[in-house]
């Protein structure tokens, strides 16, 4: 029976017309742009190392972890002092939890430069632990431009009248989404304490932390539970390209462009919302594609299904007549040979 399938199979395939030839190639094409969709978002998906502090800090370890940022409200951001208030609260609230992380609280230093891995050109990165908050690390356009190269480690730089001592120079993201997102031209970093002797009512936007995650929404539940921000956005940056996120990305699509809650988002934000997009719009894509081919496999397999049972229908009893038949002729055989075998002995 399977040899006849197959058999018709054959037959079928051979009596394709210029219909079932073009559907069969328009299939393959759809299938071919779905997969090429799906590499593209893999690719966009991975576009941005500031998206995956929580997987270099977990390393090898089997405790996952979560990479959470806080932006806050122009005009309502944080002081250090809260930040050390949170940064104890949530220590506290992870000792009850029976998980503790120990992570340095990041303003604009401290340990930006783990989330944020700009790559070195020369010296070092700044870092809360430093003795002297008066280093700065230029990126490299700003190291041209003020003294045409970037071995510049050492050297004095004045900002608003101060002097500064520059401990590196970094190189800026080369991604697309970061290109598109950074409109300025040239930057300096420096640590927050630094910053604020510079300018006195400044406050913190932007606060970053990895921390661990045992249960999916627990690190961002914890977060926005223990350092509250108004109106501002508590974001997970881990799994941010997973089917389910960019399924809700795909239903706030018309209005995520508009800001109503006074949060300006840093360059980074901007730029994982950027690939965040396309890997949304890639997915949709890939949907769209594969819609017409599982279609038409399911028509397909429908119809092969109900050929197969009609044969089988036709061929089933057909096949027992021909046996019940064959065995009765048989023992009928079998019958007159004893039979005979019987009247030759008399």
């Amino acid at each position: 029976m399977m040899k006849r399938l197959l058999q018709k199979l054959r037959e079928d395939i051979r009596g394709f017309g210029f219909k079932q030839w073009f559907l069969i190639i328009l299939n393959a094409a759809l299938v071919l742009a779905a997969a090429a969709s799906l590499a593209g978002l893999r690719m966009v998906a991975g576009t941005l190392e500031s998206l995956t502090a929580a997987e270099r800090f977990q390393g090898d370890g089997e405790l996952r972890y979560a990479q959470i940022a806080c932006y806050l409200p122009v005009g309502d951001g944080k002081t250090e002092d809260d930040i050390y208030t949170f940064h104890q609260s949530l220590e506290s609230r992870l000792v009850e939890q029976s998980l503790k992380a120990s992570v340095e609280a990041v303003g604009v230093g401290g340990d930006f430069f783990y989330f944020h891995p700009l790559q070195l050109r020369s010296g070092s990165y700044i870092r809360s632990g430093d003795i002297m908050d008066d280093l700065v690390v230029l990126d490299e356009e700003t190291a041209w431009r003020i003294f045409g190269g970037t071995d510049l480690t050492g050297m004095t730089v004045t900002i608003n009248d101060k002097a500064f001592v520059v401990g590196g120079v970094v190189h800026r993201e080369d991604d697309f989404a970061s290109k598109r997102a950074y409109s300025g031209e040239g930057g300096i970093f420096l640590s927050f304490t630094a910053l604020t002797r510079l300018l006195e009512d400044t406050h913190i936007s932007c606060y970053e932390i990895v921390m661990p995650d045992p249960i999916s929404g627990f690190a961002k539940g914890l977060v926005s539970d223990v350092f509250p921000v108004g109106n501002g956005d508590v974001v997970q940056n881990s799994g941010r390209y997973s089917p389910v996120s960019l399924l809700t990305v795909l239903k706030n699509f018309p209005g995520r462009s508009m800001r109503l809650n006074g949060v300006i988002y840093p360059y980074w934000e901007n730029a994982a919302r950027l690939t965040e997009d396309y890997a949304a719009l890639l997915l949709l894509a890939a949907a769209v594609f594969l819609l017409i081919p599982l279609l038409f496999l399911i028509t397909a397999v429908i119809r092969y299904v109900r050929w197969t049972y009609r044969f089988a229908k036709a061929k089933i009893p057909e096949k027992v007549e021909e046996a019940v038949e064959k065995h009765r002729e048989e023992r009928l055989e079998k019958k007159l040979e004893n039979k005979a075998g019987g009247d030759g002995d008399g």
